[in-house]
């Protein structure tokens, strides 16, 4: 990739300029762009991590095929995503551990992590011919290295997005932007459709201090960022940027009277965002909450007034403008402030005379941390269109996963076995994550310790795949709990809902910071470990703390490939095991089980599931004991049964196994 043309000008042409447009507020920039979009059908695809420049302030970062962000990933649920990740970072910047001051170190080696993505954690290191979303490999500069993702044929639709995560060089690399957005698109006809007639509108939202990246590079010896926030001072730019797909300050235009789907990703080393949308020119806009961390929530959609964003989150909103006369205008920022009906900001918000350059978040805070950050993001222009107000949305309650199953204790108590009930604690001080009270810091000297690596490290806790587990975590008002592979959905929290009902328990995540929650308190949440074995990384999100060794290791066993048998739980009899498939008319036809044994909802055609049944052949009606779903039952599923050395099997109980399943081939 090339370097950016630099022209020399004398300092005096520029720094009148820079400060004439700081004291008149710099206007808003271009209309927003988009990074191109690969589809993994079109793979493999390659992507080159190396520098790239900061916008306009003269120095370069960390980015993806010489941009920020990097490319869009799109793929669907049952595909697999391929790339050839190349490594084009600077060997001079590869400092190694054992030789500098702090915790952060091997600038320049990195790897591939799929944030949010269920998929497996294993790759070449457990023998596979390729890498998955395995956090300990290591790609040195020069070289190359081969991914792919499987991605469940029954994954949810969802907004992700990805980042190098090398241990200590996990926050420069990530936090100095070198990230994208990865989606999961949904199925054909999951959508109702007012939903999936939205205009989708990507949003990566970069947060860049950079004081704390200047700080990190420096004593990691990274070459990359070592000045950033001394040549931003000297040119009197701000040091606490803020960067929506890599623009500093762009202008969005949307039609009035119509919903947009905004896919929001927040991807920084640390301090959080409360977004609202605010004007003081006309314009009304409302937001309406469709899902988190690419899951949906239970019932679709929420009013809310913010949209809460800690570091690592993701936010998908609909969102609809109008004006009292149009065009109009206005601003989506973080702040005090709540979405307004075009009479200006409320609630603390700053005034348009009041507010700083676009992107500014000010100096930044001098210590890592999830402080609420008042910046200007993005300017809404919005036109007229041919709706006077936006329709009413649908009450939607969507088709979920079982590996998504809702887990709360609403119809019965969820059988979770009590050695499955284990307590989290997030120890920010001590930089450490503990299970039941055990744990150690990774710093590198304890993770290297006896010439031991990465890998070498005993897992804190061990979990049995395809079982229900049982988390009550501690620090989460502080320190944004991160799990990699397997979402987690809130079962209690001292109180039913925080941040303006944003939060709510039922709702999934795999980032949390409950920053309203009293501190001493505990958040329980609940979820499976389904069909992936492997390590599992849990680390808090700022960060700087993870790179310091505020991050851990899990490890799942048991039979790759196991799901949850659904036993005991009530929500398992409306979930998809394999690929989703529409409704369909005729009554018990939508519920029937196609390939007895295989233990999935699965819609067949009435016709051809009539056909079946008066063929005369051995399948017929039957029903599942713990639902009130139809299922097709062949004989054949005995000899299934007799194949996974269960000859003991009764009829109903092979039926059992297979409406559960737990009998597969």
């Amino acid at each position: 990739f090339f370097e950016p043309l630099r022209f020399a000008m004398p300092e005096w042409s520029v720094r009148p300029l820079l400060v004439c447009c700081a004291l008149l507020h710099v206007a808003w920039g271009a209309e927003l762009a988009y990074p191109q979009e690969l589809h993994a059908v079109d793979g493999p695809h390659s992507l080159a991590i190396g520098s790239a420049p900061f916008v306009d302030y003269g120095f370069n970062t960390y980015g993806y095929n010489g941009a920020l962000p990097g490319p869009t990933f799109r793929v669907k649920p049952g595909e697999a995503l391929r790339l050839t990740l190349t490594n084009q970072l600077d060997l001079a910047g590869n400092t190694p551990c054992d030789t500098t001051a702090g915790e952060f170190c091997e600038a320049s080696t990195t790897n591939f992590h799929t944030h949010g993505l269920h998929v497996s954690s294993k790759g070449m290191a457990d023998g596979l011919p390729y890498d998955g979303d395995d956090v300990l490999v290591s790609v040195e500069p020069g070289q190359s290295a081969e991914y792919q993702f499987d991605i469940p044929g029954n994954h949810m639709g969802g907004t992700h997005w990805y980042h190098p995560h090398h241990h200590h060089a996990t926050a420069l690399q990530a936090g100095g932007g070198a990230a994208g957005m990865l989606i999961v698109d949904d199925p054909d006809d999951y959508l109702p459709p007012a939903y999936k007639a939205m205009p989708d509108r990507q949003l990566v939202i970069g947060g860049f201090n950079l004081n704390t990246l200047q700080a990190m590079a420096q004593s990691a010896g990274s070459g990359l960022l070592e000045d950033a926030a001394t040549k931003a001072t000297d040119a009197s730019r701000d040091t606490n940027v803020f960067l929506v797909n890599g623009q500093l300050g762009p202008t969005m235009t949307m039609e009035g009277g119509k919903w947009h789907r905004f896919r929001m990703v927040y991807a920084a080393v640390e301090q959080r965002l409360q977004v609202s949308i605010n004007s003081e020119d006309g314009a009304s806009c409302i937001l309406k909450l469709m899902a988190k961390d690419g899951v949906y929530l239970h019932e679709v959609p929420r009013d809310i007034l913010r949209v809460y964003l800690q570091p690592g989150a993701r936010s998908d909103v609909a969102v609809a403008c109008t004006c009292a006369s149009y065009p109009c205008t206005a601003m989506l920022g973080s702040g005090a402030a709540t979405t307004t009906a075009g009479a200006g900001p409320k609630g603390g918000g700053r005034s348009l005379q009041q507010r700083p350059p676009p992107g500014s978040g000010g100096p930044g805070p001098g210590t890592p941390g999830v402080g609420m950050v008042e910046v200007d993001l993005l300017e809404l222009t919005i036109t007229e269109g041919n709706s006077a107000v936006p329709p009413d949305l649908p009450q939607w309650v969507p088709s979920r996963p079982c590996y998504l199953a809702d887990l709360r204790d609403t119809i019965a108590p969820v059988p979770i076995d009590p050695a499955n009930r284990v307590q989290i604690g997030l120890q920010g001080g001590e930089r450490r994550i503990t299970w039941n009270g055990q744990g150690d810091s990774m710093t590198y000297s304890a993770v290297h310790a006896g010439g031991n690596t990465m890998r070498d490290w005993p897992p804190m806790g061990t979990m049995q795949v395809g079982q229900l587990y049982e988390f009550a975590v501690s620090g989460a008002n502080a320190h944004p709990l991160h799990m990699h592979i397997n979402p987690f959905q809130i079962t209690d929290m001292p109180d039913p809902a925080y941040g303006d009902d944003y939060f709510q328990i039922g709702d999934w995540h795999d980032v949390l910071l409950l920053s309203d929650m009293p501190g001493g308190s505990t958040v329980t949440v609940r979820f499976m470990t389904d069909r992936f074995t492997g390590k599992v990384v849990v680390h808090c999100h700022i960060l700087e703390h993870e790179d310091e060794g505020m991050m851990n290791i899990m490890e799942i066993v048991g039979q790759e490939g196991t799901v949850f048998s659904g036993f005991g739980l009530a929500s398992y009899d409306q979930c998809y095991q394999q690929e989703f498939a529409p409704p369909q008319s005729g009554g018990g036809c939508q519920s029937a089980i196609e390939g007895p044994g295989r233990g999935y909802r699965q819609a067949v055609p009435c016709d051809r599931l009539q056909a079946m049944l008066e063929s005369g052949g051995p399948c017929r009606y039957d029903s599942c004991p713990f639902s009130a779903h139809q299922v097709v039952v062949c004989d054949s599923i005995l000899q299934v049964a007799a194949a996974a050395g269960r000859t003991d099997v009764s009829h109903l109980e092979a039926i059992r196994l297979a409406c559960a399943g737990n009998l597969t081939w």
